[in-house]
């Protein structure tokens, strides 16, 4: 009956492993536990597509963790994290709770506490509207001339963006249009821009812009004048 085993080598070397686990876990629990506070970064995820966000969203939230006093003074902001799920959100103000599930930290770290306990966002959906397109005029004619009547082909844009955003403009402006020291009618093609980083021109991208040059005090200005 043999017995030792055929490699001798690879049950002390097992041995030694094994040491080294029961060790470094008795190390854990006799070092120190301690807290520490840190700022999580906040990440929205699956945010419906007919949906914007319109209100402030906070960059990161902070949290109180607990552990090991040698894990703690290696964690940094980059490895924690708070994910919110908003696959279920609709239109309007949204109070999401953030939960412990919603956190994310390294093994061997808890976290203790997170503030502030909720998120409030608010949520519009995004719709088309036609606009008028406001045309731009700048400058000064020549003397003895001034600005007449200014027109925009088309007189409309095809705009995308949050409903109320949408229902608050009184439209879409050009680049300027100079006419600064004519004496005849200028046209140009200029560019129609959007009022903001969440409004979105559909159609046109430039519009024809056509602006009357007449004799002093002969018509009004029409336009946009700056």
């Amino acid at each position: 009956m043999r017995l030792l085993p055929r490699y001798p080598w690879m049950l002390l070397l097992a041995l030694g492993l094994a040491c080294l686990m029961w060790y470094g876990t008795a190390y854990q629990r006799r070092e120190r536990i301690s807290e520490k506070q840190v700022e999580a970064s906040l990440t929205l995820v699956n945010v419906p597509q007919d949906l914007v966000i319109t209100s402030d969203v906070p960059p990161s939230l902070s949290l109180r963790v607990r552990g090991a006093l040698s894990r703690l003074r290696s964690l940094e902001s980059s490895q924690t994290g708070v994910v919110l799920d908003l696959s279920r959100a609709s239109e309007g103000d949204l109070d999401l709770p953030v939960l412990a599930e919603d956190v994310i930290v390294p093994n061997g770290v808890e976290v203790v506490a997170i503030s502030p306990l909720q998120v409030t966002l608010r949520l519009e959906r995004i719709v088309q509207q036609r606009l008028p397109i406001l045309p731009r005029v700048t400058g000064q004619p020549a003397a003895g001339s001034e600005v007449g009547a200014v027109s925009v082909q088309p007189p409309t844009a095809l705009v995308s963006g949050p409903r109320q955003q949408l229902g608050a403009l009184p439209g879409v402006v050009t680049d300027p249009v100079t006419v600064e020291g004519a004496a005849t009618t200028v046209q140009a093609s200029v560019a129609v821009r959007s009022p903001g980083p969440q409004v979105r021109i559909v159609q046109p991208a430039t519009a024809r812009v056509v602006v009357e040059i007449v004799p002093a005090n002969s018509q009004g200005i029409g336009g946009e004048r700056r």
